[in-house]
């Protein structure tokens, strides 16, 4: 019947071996009867909407029992379609035919939702994450650092003169260089790391576990991987380009919000655009403030 209408189809003659084929199979719709040997249908249908992974599957009732009760009782424990006995092979087909395409909506319905998600955290220029995504990470990890007292450092990296290249080549020539940057940033990132546009020219990356110290190496790293090979765009000679690097470090300086942090690494940054660019400077750790001593009390 449904098998000769070109669709696959395991068979199965008890609720044990049905279970065993669901978690092993992948499948779309399952007929299930509420006479098994061992199981009512029924429990097996609450199994399978109780379960996540099958949030998209269907479930069809086939059953002898035709009261309102036993049909209420079905559908109201998830079963998406019933079937009383006897049937006809059309009927049959025709409602496994609709819940074919439910299931069909239901995927795609969420493809675009997972697709819809993926564009809301990726920049839609370079493919790296955005400066929202950006945040969430870093409150996580400032939160888990503080927590258990380890290192967290951030690199916050701006592409130097890139109002010039706008305005001298043109604004594609300006998203080439963002996306080549962004690349050789990608390439550059270990996997631990989160890389993200912050805006506009500028980018940031997240470094778990890493001090101050390793913390200017890597920036280091990356000016040198920018500095090292013109940028090509097109319709023009390949243009060199240098980048500025600010960071810092939970570890160095106790900060007591990421909105801290992040602007210690700003003035970084603002360092090492005012002391020449294309150059890597780090946070500038605060004294802590003295004590004023208290005066002896006077013996009387």
């Amino acid at each position: 019947m449904v098998g000769d209408a070109g669709m696959d189809v395991i068979a199965c003659s008890t609720g044990a071996e049905g279970l065993d084929v669901l978690e092993r199979k992948r499948w779309e719709i399952c007929l299930l009867d509420r006479g098994l040997p061992d199981f009512d249908g029924i429990e097996i249908c609450r199994r399978i909407k109780a379960d996540a992974r099958f949030d998209t599957r269907r479930v069809i009732m086939v059953s002898g029992y035709d009261s309102l009760d036993a049909r209420l009782e079905a559908l109201n424990l998830g079963a998406d379609d019933y079937i009383t006995k006897p049937f006809h092979p059309a009927e049959v087909l025709a409602r496994v035919n609709a819940s074919r395409r439910a299931v069909e909506m239901q995927q795609q319905l969420l493809e675009m939702a997972q697709q819809l998600e993926e564009l809301s955290e990726h920049d839609h220029m370079t493919g790296i994450f955005n400066r929202r995504r950006f945040t969430t990470a870093l409150d996580r990890a400032f939160e888990h650092s503080n927590r258990y007292g380890r290192p967290l450092s951030v690199a916050l990296i701006d592409i130097d003169g890139f109002k010039r290249i706008n305005d001298s080549y043109g604004h594609p020539a300006g998203d080439a260089v963002l996306v080549e940057v962004a690349r050789r940033f990608s390439g550059t990132v270990r996997a631990t790391d989160f890389l993200a546009r912050y805006g506009g020219d500028e980018f940031v990356v997240l470094l778990p576990e890493t001090q101050l110290h390793d913390a200017l190496s890597f920036g280091e790293k990356l000016r040198s991987v920018v500095v090292a090979t013109p940028v090509p765009v097109a319709d023009g000679a390949p243009l060199p380009v240098t980048i500025s690097v600010g960071t810092a470090s939970l570890a160095h300086t106790q900060f007591n919000s990421t909105a801290e942090m992040i602007a210690a690494a700003d003035q970084a940054l603002y360092r090492a655009k005012r002391n020449g660019r294309n150059r890597v400077e780090g946070e500038r750790r605060r004294a802590p403030r003295a004590r004023t001593a208290e005066r002896p009390q006077a013996q009387v």
